[in-house]
């Protein structure tokens, strides 16, 4: 059971990591731009990659999850069911986010191609792209996300696995991002402003020191073997 669990978390780990430099690789300058219709024509291949990267981090997500399941079902099945379902519905929400993100593309080409005609319908369709992307990316999917991340958290306050610092600040962090999603949805800040990026500042840090910890030290264990779990 040791080495089970040892290379689980240590696996874990590294999906962390790998989630936090794909997270940043995937953000799409030109589609979170003023003039995105135009800046995505100008850079097809950093939307293209923005993808590509967005897809890897939906593959990080799903597998940190699937990793971890048979750890945390030990803990309380209900409350890991529901963390794996909230990863599933993340995971899908991310992938319509992809693909709203390359439809803007190819709605940019397409007027690019056709001329000046219907600017104005295209514009509009546009707008209503990139708020469809900015609602699913950066509200909808953290608050799945989230809720998913509160039960996983709250499963390890209750075990002894992680010592209770970091799933509190695991608690901590994530209501702060669900809240930072939920001004965004009412519209008291704005995408990639200083007041949306520092109230997901904490989750970010959170998610690189744990990330380190089970890729150095991983889940404690009993001399059994056994993670110790309440």
């Amino acid at each position: 059971m040791m080495k089970f669990v040892n290379r689980r978390d240590t696996m874990a780990g590294l999906l962390i990591l790998l989630g936090l430099v794909v997270g940043i690789l995937s953000i799409a300058p030109a589609v979170d731009s003023e003039d995105f219709l135009i800046n995505v024509v100008v850079d097809p291949i950093g939307v293209q990659l923005s993808a590509l990267f967005q897809f890897i981090l939906f593959l990080t997500y799903m597998g940190f999850a699937i990793l971890l399941f048979p750890i945390l079902q030990k803990i309380d099945r209900d409350l890991a069911l529901g963390f794996l379902s909230f990863r599933i519905i993340a995971g899908c929400i991310l992938i319509f986010g992809i693909m709203v993100m390359l439809a803007i593309l190819a709605l940019g080409q397409e007027l690019e191609l056709f001329g000046s005609g219907n600017v104005g319908v295209g514009q509009a369709v546009g707008q209503m792209l990139k708020v469809i992307r900015d609602q699913t990316n950066h509200v909808f999917m953290v608050f799945a996300l989230g809720t998913g991340n509160l039960m996983l958290y709250w499963m390890l306050l209750r075990s002894d696995l992680l010592p209770d610092w970091l799933p509190l600040w695991g608690l901590f962090g994530t209501m702060l991002s669900i809240s930072a999603s939920g001004f965004l949805l009412f519209e008291y800040v704005e995408v990639i402003t200083p007041e949306y990026l520092m109230m997901n500042a904490p989750t970010a840090l959170l998610e690189l020191v744990l990330g380190i910890w089970l890729l150095t030290k991983g889940f404690k264990v009993n001399k059994g073997g056994e993670g110790h779990v309440l």
